[in-house]
């Protein structure tokens, strides 16, 4: 049963640290179906119960996540491209964000020149950079590209979990379908620890046809996910703009309470234990 707590409540909560820190991508084949929106707000919960969570933000487009949490850091700071060109290390290019416990790092659309320019063992990349920085950090969250292409490849060759995003539409169904195949060849190939832990409806109403239709198809997609429904809202669609979690922007908001409980359903799968645990603050 589904515990219900108010927003001051669920930032009661708190987190026993791994000794090793799970590596969440989220990932999708198409924009506008939620992504950044979902990495930003979990990001920002497992941060209120405690935790060190950087944010790498893997997305070449300005509207992005180093967009809604800029980076509180000097301008000409460094970037994500900085690493894959060799420049800097992973821990070189983090900087906090507004949020207590949540740092970034940030990417601009100069990022797009990984593709084209194609840095010599890229595909490693960021594991070993991961790998190399990990006692800092007790959970990591990757925002890939609505592509798959070697910046996301490299995210995903270091993840242990992935999150794979759609919203409640015919044609997000086919690309989620459509998402399996090269996840199961980079596990394969690159990663054979790789799992897919959620896939994230949003914009969801719960009650159409269409709705309930995909829960069925994407459960027997991907049997070992969990299948979780976003709702709509337009606070969500407002809170880039003012640069804040949706958590903080509107807590009151319906889209805000589904990821606290998104975040809650999500700590056993990514193998957290619970300190203060919602049970026990609803007490």
């Amino acid at each position: 049963m589904e515990v219900t707590l108010t927003p001051a409540q669920w930032r009661q909560l708190r987190l026993k640290p791994m000794a090793t820190a799970p590596r969440l991508a989220f990932v999708n084949r198409k924009g506008g179906s939620g992504k950044t929106t979902s990495a930003v707000q979990l990001g920002a919960v497992f941060a209120a119960w405690g935790l060190r969570v950087r944010l790498t933000d893997g997305d070449a487009q300005m509207a992005s996540a180093s967009y809604w949490l800029p980076p509180q850091a000097e301008r000409g700071y460094p970037t994500l491209l900085d690493v894959f060109m060799g420049e800097r290390s992973l821990a070189e290019v983090t900087a906090p964000t507004s949020v207590d416990g949540l740092s970034i790092v940030p990417s601009l659309d100069t990022l797009a020149r990984v593709e084209s320019e194609r840095p010599p063992g890229s595909d490693g990349l960021l594991a070993a950079e991961y790998a190399a920085d990990a006692e800092a950090w007790d959970l990591e969250v990757l925002d890939a590209a609505p592509a798959l292409g070697l910046v996301t490849v490299s995210m995903l060759a270091a993840s242990t979990d992935v999150c794979v995003m759609v919203k409640t539409s015919t044609l997000d169904l086919v690309g989620a379908a459509e998402m399996a195949k090269p996840l199961e060849l980079i596990k394969r190939r690159l990663n054979p620890d790789l799992q897919i832990t959620a896939v994230l409806m949003v914009d969801d109403d719960r009650t159409s046809t269409l709705s309930r239709d995909m829960v069925e198809r994407l459960t027997a997609d991907y049997p070992d996910a969990l299948v979780y429904q976003i709702p709509h809202s337009v606070r969500a669609r407002e809170a880039p703009g003012v640069h804040e979690p949706v958590l903080s922007y509107a807590p009151d908001n319906p889209v805000s309470l589904a990821y606290w409980r998104l975040g809650a359903a999500l700590v056993p799968r990514l193998g957290f234990q619970w300190v203060v645990s919602p049970e026990e603050i609803a007490r």
